[in-house]
Parts: structure tokens; sequence; C-alpha cells
């Protein structure tokens, strides 16, 4: 006996396998898998061939298993009860399919969402898959074309937002009126009397806010509308590469995140401490303060409940972070 391409063996012939070798009738099994004769002898003719035995012997009151047939019986039977398993979870997953949801954030805050997030989604069984990516310049078109559900930007203002126009809505979440410095450990700054002034007197590190309209901190405003020269050395966005880069050199950074204040204090290389409330009045004298918004397409006619709930939960977030 010699076994043809498995790769033509199907479930179907399988099926027809089984219900031969139970009920001995082809008749019967034509109506019981409703399945017309002609396929039903087409798919016995196509095992036959795959395993190179005739199977089944006709006889006067319908076909019967020879030794071989009884052999494969109990593999097929099992083979089919798996295909059934896979049935059955494909439909268990179907109903419990998870809502995709993509979410920008400013690269130094999006590591405070993921774990937040997830813990949130599990305390409420929701059925909610998220993926956490950086704010780009990309993002707001990102939003309007669905491929980004929620972005998490800081703008300078309410009016800012409104020039994304009617494609966009935009729920404001928090001010970040307050201003915290981070250099490293034995920074001269920390011995001086720290202004907006003295902070200008070394190397600057400027962070991305995830603005999408200028990548300007308000501090290089701040110094440009008061003619205070400013050494920008570098742009960072990544929370993990600025600590190592501050703790590295005798460079500065203004952040107006609290979470950021709360990180360095277990970190030995780095110390912070915050602005005075007179130098954050006078960095945000000719400046609105910046502000986190939410941003989603705007569909007004939509009203989904899992969206709602998890706005509140990134509005929790936030409110932590500032």
């Amino acid at each position: 006996m010699h076994i043809s391409n498995m790769d033509c063996l199907d479930i179907l012939s399988l099926k027809i396998l089984v219900s031969l070798y139970e009920n001995k009738s082809a008749t019967y099994v034509s109506k019981a898998l409703d399945i017309p004769a002609p396929k039903i002898s087409r798919s016995l003719k196509n095992l036959r061939e795959v395993f190179g035995d005739e199977l089944f012997i006709r006889r006067k009151y319908g076909l019967f298993p020879n030794e071989f047939a009884t052999h494969l019986y109990p593999i097929a039977k099992e083979t089919i009860q798996c295909t059934d398993k896979f049935q059955k979870a494909h439909a268990a997953n179907t109903s419990h399919v998870k809502t995709h949801v993509e979410i920008a954030a400013p690269g130094l805050i999006a590591y405070a969402f993921p774990k937040a997030l997830m813990q949130a989604i599990k305390e409420e069984q929701k059925q909610m898959h998220i993926n956490i990516t950086p704010w780009s310049m990309h993002t707001t078109q990102d939003i309007i074309n669905g491929d980004t559900t929620l972005g998490i930007c800081c703008n300078k203002s309410t009016a800012d937002v409104a020039a994304f126009g009617d494609k966009l809505q935009t729920t404001t979440l928090h001010q970040m009126d307050k201003v915290y410095l981070i250099a490293s450990r034995n920074h001269p700054i920390f011995k001086r009397e720290i202004t907006l002034e003295t902070i200008a007197e070394y190397p600057y590190v400027n962070t991305d806010f995830g603005n999408p309209s200028t990548n300007l901190s308000p501090y290089q405003e701040f110094c440009i509308n008061n003619g205070i020269k400013l050494n920008t050395e570098i742009t960072i966005t990544s929370i993990s590469s600025l600590f190592e880069y501050l703790g590295e050199s005798q460079t500065i950074s203004l952040l107006p995140y609290r979470v950021i204040y709360e990180m360095v204090s277990d970190i030995p290389e780095l110390h912070t401490c915050q602005l005075s409330q007179l130098e954050a009045e006078r960095l945000y004298t000719s400046t609105e303060v910046p502000t986190i918004f939410l941003v989603q397409k705007n569909l007004p006619n939509k009203n989904n409940d899992d969206m709602a709930w998890l706005t509140g939960q990134i509005k929790k977030i936030v409110d932590n972070i500032i």
C-alpha cells in the first residue's frame, strides 16, 4: 500500500470517512451532511487515491469498512473533533473581539500610560487592546484618517487647537503651569539663585512637548522674546535618553511634568527642583500656559461607551503626571 500526497486530504473527506464508517450508507451520509451524492462519491474516490486502499467494500446493504478503514477511523474521528474545537475557539474569539485603540502621546510621558491603562482595562474586564506611540507631526492627520484613535498633545491654547477645524474633537485635560529644572546632581546651577536668566548661561536641552504647531518650548520663546542668548544643544524626546544625557553633561532642561520631577529623586546622577511661582509666572508673561489636550476624530453621531471610559482613564493618568 502506498499513501499518496497527503496535501490532498481535506477535512470534508475525513468527515465523510467517519460518517460512512458509522452509518454504512452513502445515501444517509449525503442527507446527514447535506452533501450531494456525487460529491460523496468524489470524496470517497479522493480518499482511496490518497491512501491507496479501497477502504470500503460495497455489499447488498451498503458500504462496509475494511481493516485499514477500521484503523483510520479513530484517527479521522479525533482530527474532526480537533477541527470542531478550532471552530468553537474562533466563535468564542469572534464574540469577544477586542477593540483596537491606537494612542499617541508625547514621548516624555508615553511611558506612563501602558501600565496604568492595562491595569484599568483588566479591572473593568474591557475587551480592548491598546498600542501607545509617540506623538509626531503626522499624528493629527493620522487621527483624521482613522489610523490613530486618540492623541494626547500639548498646545498653547484652545485657539491653537481650533486650527484643527471641525474634523477633530478636542478635550482640555490639564494646564501645565508648573516648571521643573533638571540637571546633573553636581551642576553649578544648584549653588546659585535660579532664575530664567541664570538658566540661560548653561547649555539647554529642548524637549518635544507633543506640540503639533511648533518645536519651540516656552522657555526658548521666552529667551527669544526677551533677547536672551540661549544655547540649545539638542532636542530629546525620550525620557531615558534625556536622563542619560543630562547626567553626563553640564546641560539643563525645563519640564512641566511633575511625574518626571518625582522620578528623578530615585536617580543618583540627577537633581531637580521646582522653579518658584514668580519665575513660572514670568515664563508665561508673553506666552500662554501650555495645556494638555485629548484629540480624537469628530464623530458627532457615534457614541461609544468604551471610548468615553478610556478617555476618562487617560484624564486620570494625566492628572497624576502634571
